[in-house]
């Protein structure tokens, strides 16, 4: 597919060789540093995402129809993004809703999280070459994205890079409503220290809340209030805790919202950083 003069498909496979060299490409790392106000249950780790830091989330829906290559958008796609935007990207991951068997297919073909260091180089970067990336899109999925904004302001445990490949993700999603009134600061204070209480270092390696501020275009409603990324350290010990403490986490969310959420495990597939 060539347009100005550009084949997107070559840009995006003849980067992949020179990208791996320079920075890791689909393996993981990044803890989230705990806030003041958070008891030190989990290890904090400084580097890559900090609580203040922009952020998207891109989700792609699933459903009859919908194809996802998540091994071209891993291998191809991610290594193009790398190149294209370098610094202008502090991480980028790739995941994959997982269905249990039995289970009907989930809603949703892949979910993506871009933090970002300073909104206005990633602006320059993405005035550059975000159309390249666009065309590349038909590649992988006929999925139409849906992409919010949002700002970091919680985190605990292992920094970011050190998600690897392979790693299960609790991907938490807190449907935006107007009449709701979300309480950030108890979910942050309260809530995610709760769970970390609960279910202990042996099952959550890494908790991260991102506040949304909009929709990608800036004009529209943000879809989601609130997403949570809670990483998994060990399946048997989470699944334990989970049944464990399912109610007490139920009651809780009420205290801060009005909205159920969604809950999605997911698989990390493919990951960056700078």
């Amino acid at each position: 597919m060539e347009r100005g003069g550009l084949d997107v498909r070559n840009s995006v496979r003849t980067s992949a060789s020179a990208i791996v060299s320079r920075r890791r490409v689909l393996s993981g790392a990044g803890a989230l540093v705990a806030t003041a106000a958070m008891p030190r249950l989990l290890a904090d780790a400084a580097g890559g995402v900090n609580v203040g830091m922009r952020a998207y989330t891109a989700i792609f829906p699933g459903g009859a129809g919908i194809h996802f290559d998540h091994t071209y958008y891993r291998d191809q796609h991610l290594a193009a993004m790398q190149r294209m935007y370098g610094d202008a990207l502090r991480r980028v991951e790739m995941r994959k809703p997982l269905v249990a068997e039995g289970e009907p297919p989930s809603p949703y073909a892949a979910i993506v999280n871009f933090w970002i260091p300073d909104p206005d180089v990633f602006a320059k970067a993405s005035a550059a070459h975000g159309q390249t990336l666009v065309q590349d899109k038909a590649y992988f999925t006929n999925s139409e994205q849906k992409v919010q904004s949002e700002v970091v302001f919680g985190e605990a445990g292992k920094p970011a890079s050190a998600v690897r490949t392979g790693d299960r993700c609790l991907t938490v999603l807190y449907p935006h409503d107007p009449a709701d009134r979300f309480d950030y600061e108890y979910y942050r204070d309260h809530h995610m220290t709760s769970l970390i209480k609960l279910f202990g270092h042996e099952a959550i390696s890494r908790i991260e809340i991102r506040k949304s501020l909009s929709a990608a275009d800036g004009r529209n409603p943000s879809l989601y209030a609130c997403t949570a990324n809670i990483y998994v350290a060990d399946e048997q010990s989470f699944a334990a805790a989970a049944g464990r403490n399912r109610q007490r986490v139920v009651d809780d969310v009420s205290r801060f919202t009005s909205v159920a959420p969604i809950s999605v495990m997911t698989e990390v597939l493919g990951a960056f950083d700078a």
